[in-house]
């Protein structure tokens, strides 16, 4: 009965959210409430959520925590998990061909003006998928500011685990629901089906059977499509990794607050520092990958000078 009630609760509150989008959509604020809008991304697990944590305490932020139903009606592909639409209609990358005059309008109604233009000075989007939409938001937002926030690729992939092997989270009409995969492995049937046409190691995908390798490749993927969209960004990407914002937090916060442009209020410094603590390790089994994804993986931990190395599964040795 608990586990019942709790699952109806959670989707009269998505139900609630995506009906006051589509309110916004009808009756969206006038064009004076239009304001900058800095993004945060990175692989889920990464550190995206305390930092957004922190950009929220910020009195003249508009912070938007993930705000998967708005994206859902800005264009219906980009319900990835499945919570709001058909999942078997998810899309993985968004780039400019994909934007269209319907989301472009939806997109200024619900996230460029969610803000208020008296008490606030830019909107502040977290969702970590956007790193693979990156093409798209700079063609709808020509002046993005973005910060990538990097965690060792181990300890995501562990942590990814924990949330994927949950069964205890549940959803109302949504009987195959994961935390992490989405309405009948949504997340996953779209990433892999795109990535190798995205020329993300496609001769081993159909190898990647667990979380952990699965997770690995969606690491490894949000990585990649930073580079792809890099120079394009040019200054306006500001890459961070989460052993930095740990350990020099208020240096860290002063850096933000310049690249999104709002002010260093050092009452807000002090508030956002107290949110973080220590760095935690996610303890498990060695991470096997097949040998390219293990290359690229292992790469990827080397350039950002993370301690955790994958190790690659030999032929004939069992997963």
């Amino acid at each position: 009965m608990r586990d019942t009630l709790l699952a109806a609760a959670r989707h009269a509150k998505l139900r609630g959210k995506l009906m006051h989008g589509k309110y916004r959509v009808r009756f969206p604020k006038g064009p004076g409430h239009r304001l900058p809008v800095r993004y945060v991304v990175g692989c889920g697990r990464s550190g995206t959520t305390i930092l957004g944590r922190m950009l929220a305490l910020h009195p003249r932020v508009c912070y938007l925590f993930e705000p998967y139903h708005l994206w859902s009606l800005i264009d219906p592909r980009m319900d990835v998990t499945g919570l709001f639409t058909d999942p078997d209609g998810a899309k993985w990358f968004f780039d400019e061909g994909d934007v269209n005059p319907q989301a472009r309008a939806r997109y200024e109604a619900l996230i460029a003006r969610a803000g208020d233009a008296k008490r606030n000075d830019v909107v502040v989007e977290k969702l970590p998928h956007n790193a693979c939409r990156l093409g798209w938001i700079n063609a709808v937002e020509p002046d993005a500011r973005v910060i990538h926030i990097v965690r060792d690729g181990v300890d995501v992939v562990r942590s990814i685990e924990r949330l994927a092997e949950r069964s205890d989270y549940r959803l109302l009409f949504r009987n195959e629901y994961n935390q992490w995969w989405g309405e009948r492995d949504a997340k996953w049937r779209a990433l892999s089906q795109e990535g190798p046409s995205h020329g993300y190691v496609p001769d081993e995908v159909e190898l990647l059977r667990s979380h952990t390798q699965r997770a690995a490749y969606e690491w490894v993927v949000s990585l990649g499509e930073v580079d792809r969209h890099r120079s394009a960004l040019g200054d306006r990407l500001f890459e961070l990794r989460y052993a930095e914002l740990v350990a020099d937090t208020r240096s860290t916060c002063r850096q933000i607050a310049a690249h999104f442009d709002f002010s260093p209020d050092e009452a807000w410094i002090e508030r956002a520092s107290q949110l973080i603590s220590g760095e935690r390790k996610n303890e498990g089994a060695p991470l096997m990958l097949p040998p390219q994804t293990c290359e690229l993986f292992n790469a990827y931990q080397v350039r950002f000078g993370f301690e955790g190395r994958a190790m690659p599964i030999c032929e004939g040795i069992e997963r």
